[in-house]
């Protein structure tokens, strides 16, 4: 009896050892399975890092070559000849700047990636971002409610968020050192902060072929795509396009720079909202505001004049690069300018999306009543001028029949900023010269000014 039960006692010592090391398993599992999961913050930047590779896909894909063509288009070239990197490649885009790098010249768009909110200032700047962020700017007089980017339109205070193409992103304090890696986004800034805090440019905005800026910021340092040239210069915040190659704007964030992707679409109502998020960006929501307001009456005396218009000319943008024709199409930088000008592009009433290359047939076919070449004399638009006058298979094209085929300033027609107003009021005086006798206003108001 007593040896079946020393057996009894053995085998019930052998099942509970075995349930007890089960138990020990289940929970070594699941504690593994706990740890394996990522902190919530880590998802969230993983989210946003997706967010942002496909919205500037997408952006690409819907075509923004057409609503900012010539910068990528001259950026790219001017890149090529003067080594200086700053241009954009979109899809179709892309194509006409790749074929036109050798002769076209291009102004310059530098941007792009995800956000790091984990990564601390250099310690060096710690006191002097402290300093700033207890501080909080004035409120705005008006709302930016609808400003597209702007986060919390309620937060006046630092940090405050915005929502780049490369998701969301915050800036601790009210950036002292700024920094655009784009000639776009360099013309805008210059207009909301004194010149002092725009610190370094890239070097198409120095060149006055291109840039509407260039006499004002010979004596800032330059920078390149290359991201060591940006983080030299120790910016607060570094804003820029949708073509800044993603591979840089994961290196400024590595370096804890904030990088905010914003983009470049030139219509009234984008324009407008470009001015408003910078503005909210840089802590200027007044003289943003107040710049908006004169960018809007701007805009509107001409439009209240050209917009009143019938029997509107046909007019063609029309340049060549390497004995190729382009035009530019529906959605071009170019064709917005020609519509606020009160005519009718010829090249989207054919069809034409973005900037596209051409034949003579083609510009015969389209038929324009007015030729306009934005293209810089230093590339041969005065020598393409002539051409168009001396090719015989043209002579009954309306525009060369009657004369009016005009070189235009580049910068103002195909520029990523507020100074394309510029343009189509120089046009409009070509369309309407008595309704546009005097000559429009040289510039654009400057920060701190009276």
């Amino acid at each position: 009896m007593s040896g079946w039960l020393s057996k009894g006692v053995a085998v019930l010592g052998k099942g509970l050892g075995w349930f007890v090391i089960g138990i020990v398993l289940l929970v070594g599992l699941g504690s593994s399975a706990c740890s394996s999961e990522k902190p919530a913050q880590q998802e969230r930047q993983e989210q946003i890092a997706t967010q942002s590779e496909g919205g500037q896909t997408q952006d690409q894909a819907q075509g923004r070559q057409a609503a900012e063509p010539a910068e990528p288009v001259q950026e790219q070239a001017v890149a090529q000849a003067q080594q200086a990197e700053q241009q954009q490649a979109q899809p179709a885009e892309q194509e006409a700047a790749e074929a036109q790098q050798a002769a076209a010249p291009e102004q310059a768009e530098q941007d792009k990636s995800e956000p790091q909110a984990e990564t601390e200032p250099p310690v060096a700047d710690d006191q002097a971002r402290s300093s700033r962020s207890s501080q909080s700017s004035q409120p705005s007089a008006r709302s930016l409610d609808g400003v597209r980017g702007i986060v919390d339109p309620s937060n006046t205070g630092w940090p405050r968020e915005v929502e780049g193409l490369n998701g969301i992103v915050s800036i601790p304090a009210k950036p002292e050192r700024i920094i655009t890696a784009s000639i776009g986004h360099d013309e805008i800034t210059f207009a909301l902060v004194p010149i002092e805090r725009l610190v370094a440019v890239g070097d198409v905005s120095k060149i006055a072929t291109y840039s509407n800026i260039a006499d004002w910021v010979q004596d800032k340092a330059v920078i390149t795509r290359d991201p060591e040239t940006i983080i030299a210069e120790a910016p607060d915040v570094v804003v820029t396009s949708p073509f800044y190659p993603a591979e840089g704007v994961d290196a400024l964030e590595r370096a804890g720079i904030p990088v905010v992707q914003t983009e470049l679409v030139q219509t009234p109502e984008s324009r407008i909202n470009a001015i408003l998020l910078l503005g909210y960006i840089y802590g200027e929501e007044d003289r943003a505001w107040e710049f908006a307001d004169e960018i809007q009456a701007r805009f509107d005396a001409l439009v209240g004049v050209t917009g009143s218009k019938s029997d509107k000319p046909r007019v063609l943008a029309l340049t060549q690069y390497s004995d190729t024709l382009w035009v530019a199409g529906a959605d071009s930088t170019e064709g917005g300018v020609i519509d606020a000008a009160g005519g009718i592009n010829a090249a989207a009433e054919a069809g034409i999306q973005g900037n596209q290359t051409t034949s003579l047939e083609g510009v015969i076919a389209m038929a324009p009543d007015v030729i306009i070449i934005a293209q810089p004399i230093e590339f041969g638009a005065a020598e393409f001028h002539r051409s168009l006058f001396d090719n015989q298979a043209l002579a009954e094209v309306p525009a060369i029949k009657g004369g009016a085929v005009h070189v235009v300033e580049s910068k103002h027609f195909t520029t990523l900023s507020y100074w394309n107003i510029r343009g189509a009021e120089d046009l409009a005086r070509i369309l309407w010269p008595d309704d546009f006798p005097d000559p429009p206003a040289q510039g654009f108001s400057l920060a701190g000014q009276e």
